[in-house]
């Protein structure tokens, strides 16, 4: 072995530090991610038994946002207990026979499940911009952006933090800013998109209020 090869430094073990570097705001975090977890389960699940329990929401579009809350609570059930127990304890330490692979790995596996569906969305939007520009009535138009904005905001939030996040080279400086982005996009979107997506929505709103009303008379 000649001395070249001798002191390179090989990795076998990478360590996920998480917020752990934060000691003194680790209970802080803890509960606020607590309470974003029980609000994120309480949104999406209320969405699912509205939509299952009122006939009137019986529809294509609200089976898919009844599908969507779905698919958000396993999501969030799968993220944020794991980031709260490690709020708790110490970093976790894992084996790595090839770290620059597992660099790249991710790269690629990003590229194709990140970059391709966020193109689609992107082309998705651009469709109904042109359709909605093409009304003729100014109220319609602007009750249309209304829409289209708040959805379009909260789409850029998520494949704006996970682009930065995954397509852009890890260095000392981005490091911390990076996990601030990951919160956006495994915590923050699944809390605002029940809030987006349908307790905005007036048929929602009326089969909430009858759910309500429903269980008052019936406790009484």
């Amino acid at each position: 072995m000649n001395p070249e090869q001798r002191n390179q430094t090989s990795i076998t073990e990478f360590i996920l530090l998480g917020f752990s570097t934060l000691p003194e705001l680790q209970i802080l975090l803890f509960l606020l991610f607590l309470m974003i977890y029980i609000a994120t389960m309480s949104g999406n699940i209320l969405i699912v038994l509205l939509v299952v329990a009122d006939s009137h929401l019986h529809t294509p579009m609200y089976f898919f946002l009844g599908n969507l809350s779905c698919l958000e609570t396993c999501y969030t059930s799968t993220i944020l207990p794991s980031m709260l127990a490690g709020l708790l304890s110490a970093p976790i330490n894992y084996s790595c026979n090839d770290p620059q692979l597992m660099e790249m790995l991710a790269f690629t596996l990003s590229l194709i499940f990140l970059l391709v569906p966020f193109l689609l969305t992107l082309m998705s939007y651009i469709c109904i911009i042109v359709t909605i520009l093409r009304i003729p009535s100014t109220t319609g138009r602007k009750k249309a952006f209304s829409t289209c904005s708040s959805h379009l905001i909260v789409v850029t939030m998520y494949y704006g933090t996970l682009l930065i996040a995954y397509m852009f080279p890890t260095t000392n400086r981005l490091r911390d800013f990076k996990k601030v982005l990951s919160i956006f996009y495994t915590v923050l979107t699944p809390l605002v998109n029940p809030l987006i997506y349908s307790l905005r929505n007036k048929e929602v709103k009326e089969a909430l209020r009858k759910a309500s009303r429903k269980s008052m008379f019936g406790q009484c």
